[in-house]
């Protein structure tokens, strides 16, 4: 009497469900439920690509493999009884060889680890930049970044960028001149620094793949968070930020009210040499347009502000609030591009937090590319702080 076959081991029938993600290799059915009452049920069989014995009498059975090598994971695909019976078929065999059925083994299991790996793609690196303001030192923690992040629900916080997991990303807190950032070369140095761990820790993690999603944070003055998020790579999908003064926390608030923003122009004088113009954003307080230079008081004038309300240190405490001032500065570029061509330099003059500092900084990477001149309060009047181009 013939010894009866041996059947594969529990732990490799294990590896072909789990890498088949429960379907069928090859018409790809859910065989763990029951397509009459729903009910859970094993419905699936192994099948095997080289058959289990060495025999003229077995479809895909004269090959030198061993018992044990037919029984391992790799000889075996997971099938509804349908096909395992159709691949069985002596004309069908000779159609769908060993070839065939590894190359459709190898492609449905590599199906499934990329469905099921998309959660890793919910992964966001944290990038955090911290700088002195006015003479104090800020900080932002990892764990503060990180319980900003899990409140989202959606996303899951890795420090890949930050080597020992103990500091910041992007220290400016060293550098000397912050006291006189304009006169000193301060923001020269500091824009220096911020590319610096731009282009030699993200940029080359970006390549690899390593990171397709930022959540940025940023406590530094105005204009370097402008020429921060001016440098940040427009292409990965990215998360800002900020820290609220009425809780001190860097969780975005939810039912809290929802400020919207709109823009407004005054043209004094614009003809078809006119290249440049003003933009004020009003939304932590608002720009004293009396101590704007004199020399800049003929140019097109553009405002964002609240449509409602007054511009407060508060302004920025939702999403939505945040979607709208980006919606905002979008249109406001777009419409600047069709109406007003040859602008190509902003002088910007901004009270504003953050995620609009990040924000404004950005839009040098949208469709509409203008110069912006960055402006810092200093004493009584405002300077030209930095000039932000297109990398």
């Amino acid at each position: 009497m013939a010894s009866r076959c041996r059947q594969p081991k529990h732990s490799e029938q294990i590896k072909v469900w789990v890498k088949s993600g429960g379907h069928c290799t090859l018409c790809h059915k859910y065989l763990l439920e029951s397509e009459i009452n729903y009910e859970v049920e094993k419905l699936g069989e192994l099948a095997h690509i080289v058959a289990k014995t060495n025999s003229t009498l077995a479809p895909r059975g004269l090959t030198n493999l061993s018992e044990d090598e037919r029984n391992l994971a790799e000889n075996l695909l997971l099938a509804c009884a349908h096909c395992h019976t159709d691949i069985d078929k002596w004309k069908q065999a000779k159609r769908l060889d060993v070839h065939w059925l590894l190359k459709a083994k190898h492609y449905h299991e590599q199906r499934i680890k990329e469905a099921t790996t998309l959660a890793a793609n919910e992964k966001t690196a944290v990038l955090r930049l911290v700088g002195c303001i006015r003479g104090a030192a800020t900080e932002i923690s990892g764990l503060e970044a990180v319980a900003a992040i899990n409140a989202e629900a959606n996303k899951s916080a890795v420090l890949t960028l930050d080597p020992n997991r103990q500091g910041p990303e992007i220290d400016l807190r060293m550098l000397a001149g912050e006291d006189n950032p304009i006169e000193s070369g301060y923001y020269s140095m500091a824009c220096k620094q911020i590319s610096k761990v731009l282009i030699e820790r993200l940029q080359p993690a970006v390549e690899r793949e390593e990171i397709q999603h930022l959540s940025v944070f940023g406590l530094a003055r105005l204009p370097l968070l402008i020429y921060f998020g001016s440098r940040l790579d427009d292409t990965i999908s990215t998360d800002i930020y900020q820290r609220h003064r009425a809780t001190e926390s860097w969780q975005w608030e939810n039912g809290a009210n929802d400020l919207r923003f709109h823009y407004q122009e005054r043209i004094n004088k614009l003809n078809d040499t006119t290249k440049e113009a003003v933009l004020i954003v009003n939304v932590s307080g608002k720009v004293d347009e009396d101590l704007i230079p004199v020399k800049l008081s003929s140019l097109p004038q553009f405002t964002i502000e609240p449509v409602c309300g007054e511009p407060n240190r508060d302004a920025i405490r939702t999403k939505i609030s945040l979607n709208s001032f980006h919606n905002t500065l979008s249109n406001l570029l777009g419409h600047i591009e069709t109406m007003h061509k040859k602008i190509s330099t902003l002088h910007l003059f901004a009270a504003a937090p953050v995620s609009v500092a990040i924000i404004l900084g950005r839009s040098i990477g949208w469709g509409f590319q203008p110069n912006l001149m960055i402006y810092d309060h200093a004493g009584t009047k405002y300077k030209q702080a930095l000039e932000v181009r297109q990398p």
